[in-house]
């Protein structure tokens, strides 16, 4: 098995008697033990009169089984043993997984491996669980991905299994003359669930050889029924259904084309990965590329190559372009450039050293390739045990062994006019058909003669070119030796007014890459909501005007992003460190020689005008999370605000207010990785010398909050648009100390599976329902919450004070054992060190935010979690968060399903937003 030399784990494949493939990982350092089985059944496998099947069952085997018969015993055990959980359906995979303490992996396995042997489908929970499914799909009804995503299932071919329904709802689950659904579930179950369709992997501290015997003891009996799965015959697409325009009508405001081409499953050539080296010249954005070209004629905004859906008989290959409004008009012009471009890569694109310089990358990334999380990483490895012979299960996503020309020419003869199916989502366009399920307004025409011919017949243009060699692809590769002192904490090494200079080696990971933040605080950029949406529209345009000449050092394995928050504005580059003082040269130089186009500030404010419109077409429980920080946070403001300001500002503005905005400055930065003190001293000259740092005076911004203080119950009303209600209740901690960010997490910790239990699975309220531990400029907050397509906004409230109101009892009736076991699973999750150079860089600077410049609050949390007794706990319930008492604002809205109920009245509603927000400070 080929390993990357920068990754310390052990690895073992086998297969079980039963036919199970299965990977042990021992990761001696492994915070958690994780587990994830996929098995090769998914929506492609429902009967046809049965759609949604396969979603239903996988819903259904985490609800109880012989061994542990009551339904949401998994989720608690999860939740104590400081773990998490989940499972997928696709279109032709169906993947579990889960993670814990690693002392108790073994139960964990125990109760997992019993979802494929032994569940228990109870008559109870079936019906239960299908209200969870059709909301689920309800929830869904006006998600754009989703009423697109089934255009797409109508507009191929009928006779393929991508063209069936995936979710189910109450009419394709529902019990039918004498058939109950259940009887049907456990025969699909059974025929289905073999252990020779399945893979599995099991990663953790333990040894291999103790991995391997859980494997025997929880999953060698899992029955293989050996019976063979028929190969799907159906081509996805016939010419039927090539060479079309295809019209759709989304909700959100948005204008994107899609070219999309159907070929064979190319999965065979994994190893070459033939597509990844046309998307990667398709999707360039460099000089000259395909998407420079098509946005300095102001047709598109951004260009994306290669995706596409895929499966074990069909692989889409797509181009999607998001158009600006002239785009629009122009679709046919946009097309034949599209095509010449194609002409021009099967003409001069077919080099060898193209194809090198990609491999290079992908070796780079494979080699110093760092941690991901234990759950995240056995979710991959367990669909690699699919796709990638034994030994490749851990390189194939980076391999590109070999160029082989006559392959590409082969797949970019598929990228033709004939094969095309040519996508419009955009509104107010003609429609005369209306999809199922997601009632979307769509159209499908043919192509005329004269695009035909068109689109064949391209010349070559001009103007477009291909990319150049990419000076950014980094040679030296070896990490700086460890200099004195890099095991210590952050250093500030440079405190001058104006500017403070924060810098670490990093001395565990030893990768050549590393992290720089600067953090550019200005009050003028924040002083009022205007000012707070020219710094976004000024991030977006300098973003906008850096993109091509910074994008071949994205594709060499580095990246930046600039983006705007409550004090001002943050940069941060993050990579390979050897040639970011290049990137940072070069985004500085842009940034000082900054030009305000009027075409492309028109454009931009288009953009941002219309993705802040969208939002408030975001489900219920987003747009009152949006709320809800914009109401507390000043600095923050919700999107109606936002959109009020941008619609009257002009171009002329910007100028002046960035010079203002510079002319009081707070910069704090951050350098982190494998840096030399002498280089981060050079790197802070350059950012003094751009930034004009001379002596200044100010301070950092101030980032005001709300204090809710004794304000018992507030309430405020958002108007959602949507068929659900939704509410959100937010609890505030007064003060920011470790204690109370001990009491407020733990609180969450403990509440969050009885909270989902009691109101999705028995009260089966709604799909989204949750608690989250949300902390506002550092002061802790607690939030229930509930999206429900059934109950309005007062029963609602009515629901979550009796779960409130009860859970005190709840605790009290939690054995000592159990109240150990749930502390210790929170400490565990909050003590787990950092996976990678990044996760460690974003710590690290949180806490520099945060001013604990010992950099030890987690310790003092963990510290504090470790003293709080049960009786503390119930305390806090009974004085904090019980209704009668405590202090908390409250987010709903009515769903139009249930206009004509009672509206919500408990508390004082909230008059006057701006009086609200004068407590903040």
């Amino acid at each position: 098995m080929h390993i990357s030399p920068n990754d310390p784990k052990q690895y073992r494949y086998l297969t079980l008697d039963n036919k199970l493939k299965v990977l042990l990982v021992h990761d001696a350092d492994a915070p958690r033990s994780a587990a994830a089985l996929s098995v090769k059944v998914g929506h492609f496998d429902d009967p046809v009169d049965r759609q949604g099947m396969a979603h239903f069952l996988e819903h259904m085997l985490f609800l109880g089984t012989e061994k542990y018969p009551k339904v949401g015993e998994f989720q608690t055990f999860i939740n104590q043993s400081g773990g998490s959980n989940n499972a997928w359906t696709g279109t032709e995979n169906t993947t579990f997984f889960f993670e814990v303490s690693p002392h108790a992996f073994s139960e964990g396995l125990d109760r997992f491996g019993q979802f494929f042997t032994a569940p228990l489908f109870n008559e109870e929970a079936v019906d239960k669980e299908r209200q969870a499914v059709d909301s689920e799909y309800k929830l869904k009804v006006k998600d754009d991905v989703r009423r697109l995503y089934q255009v797409h299932k109508e507009t191929i071919n009928p006779a393929h299994p991508f063209s069936k329904f995936s979710v189910g709802d109450l009419t394709t689950l529902d019990d039918r003359d004498g058939k109950p659904v259940r009887d049907e579930l456990i025969a699909f179950y059974q025929s289905h669930y073999s252990a020779d369709l399945m893979s599995l992997v099991l990663l953790g501290p333990q040894s291999l050889d103790e991995l391997e015997s859980y494997t025997n003891t929880y999953f060698a009996h899992i029955p293989n029924t050996d019976i063979a799965k028929p190969a799907i015959t159906e081509p996805l697409v016939t010419a039927n259904e090539t060479a079309k325009f295809i019209k759709i009508e989304p909700i959100k405001e948005v204008r994107k084309l899609t070219l999309s081409f159907a070929m064979p499953s190319v999965e065979q050539y994994y190893r070459q990965k033939p597509l990844s080296y046309i998307a990667h010249l398709l999707g360039n954005e460099g000089c000259g590329s395909l998407m420079s070209i098509l946005k300095s004629r102001g047709l598109i905004n951004t260009l994306a190559a290669g995706g596409g859906v895929n499966g074990s008989n069909f692989r889409e290959f797509t181009i999607s372009l998001n158009l600006t409004p002239k785009g629009l008009d122009n679709i046919d012009d946009i097309v034949t450039a599209v095509f010449q471009y194609i002409h021009l890569i099967s003409q001069q694109g077919l080099n060898e050293w193209r194809y090198k310089e990609k491999q290079a990358v992908l070796e780079q990334a494979f080699r110093y390739q760092e941690k991901s999380r234990p759950l995240d990483t056995v979710s991959y490895l367990v669909m690699n045990l699919f796709h990638y012979a034994p030994e490749d299960v851990i390189y194939g996503d980076y391999m590109m062994t070999e160029y082989n020309e006559p392959l590409l020419q082969e797949l970019l003869a598929y990228l033709s006019p004939d094969n095309m199916r040519l996508v419009l989502v955009a509104q107010e366009q003609e429609y005369d058909r209306i999809a199922q399920w997601y009632h979307t307004p769509y159209s499908i025409s043919a192509f005329t003669d004269g695009q035909l011919a068109r689109w064949r017949q391209v010349d070559s243009s001009p103007d477009l070119s291909l990319p150049e060699v990419n000076p950014y692809i980094c040679e030296k590769l070896d990490p700086h030796p460890l200099v004195a002192g890099a095991e210590l904490p952050p250093q500030l090494i440079q405190d001058l007014p104006g500017f403070r200079l924060w810098y670490k080696q990093e001395h565990e990971f030893r990768v050549p890459k590393g992290v720089v933040y600067v953090a550019i605080d200005s009050p003028h950029a924040v002083d009022t909501p205007r000012n707070i949406v020219k710094t976004r529209l000024c991030v977006e345009m300098l973003l906008e005007a850096i993109n091509e000449s910074a994008y071949p050092a994205e594709i060499a394995g580095m990246s930046y992003n600039l983006y705007a928050h409550q004090g001002g504005v943050t940069l941060q580059l993050s990579g390979f460190s050897e040639k970011q003082p290049l990137l940072m040269k070069l985004l500085l130089e842009r940034f000082e020689g900054r030009t305000f186009n009027p075409e492309r500030f028109q454009n931009i404010k288009a953009q941002m005008l219309r993705n802040w419109r969208n939002a408030a077409e975001d489900k219920p429980i987003s747009q009152l999370f949006n709320e809800l920080t914009g109401i507390l946070q000043p600095n923050n403001p919700p999107y109606p605000v936002l959109i009020e300001e941008l619609e009257t500002i002009e171009v002329d503005e910007l100028p002046e207010f960035v010079e203002a905005m510079f002319a009081e400055l707070h910069i704090d930065t951050f350098i982190y990785g494998n840096w030399l003190k002498e280089d981060a001293l050079a790197l802070a000259e350059l950012l003094k010398d751009a930034f004009r740092v001379t002596d200044q005076l100010y301070g950092e911004s101030q980032r005001p909050l709300v204090r809710l203080g004794k304000v018992g119950t507030l309430r405020h009303e958002v108007n959602c648009n949507h068929a659900d209600s939704a509410i959100l209740m937010y609890y505030q901690s007064r003060k920011t100390t470790p204690r109370k960010i001990a009491v407020y997490t733990l609180a969450n910790h403990l509440m969050s599976t009885t909270f989902f239990h009691e109101l999705r699975t028995r009260q089966q309220l709604g799909y989204m329902v949750g608690t989250a531990n949300l902390p506002l400029n550092r002061h802790p907050g607690l939030i229930l919450y509930i999206q429900s397509p059934v109950a309005a906004p007062a029963q609602l409230s009515e629901a979550i004070d009796e779960f409130t109101n009860a859970f005190a009892l709840v605790l009290l009736e939690l054995t000592e054992a159990q109240w150990q076991a749930s502390k210790q699973g929170l400490i565990a999750q909050i003590s787990e060190p950092d996976t990678n150079l990044r996760a460690r860089a974003q710590r690290f600077w949180v806490s520099i935010g945060n001013k604990d410049a010992e950099f030890n609050q987690r310790q003092k949390v963990v510290q504090e979690l470790q003293e709080l007794s049960r009786a503390d706990m119930i305390r806090f319930i009974v004085e904090i968060i019980k209704p009668r008492t405590s202090n908390r604002l409250v987010m709903h809205c009515q769903g139009d399903a249930h206009s004509n109920l009672e509206p919500l009245s408990i508390g004082l509603p909230i008059e006057s937003i701006d009086e609200f927000q004068k407590k903040a400070r």
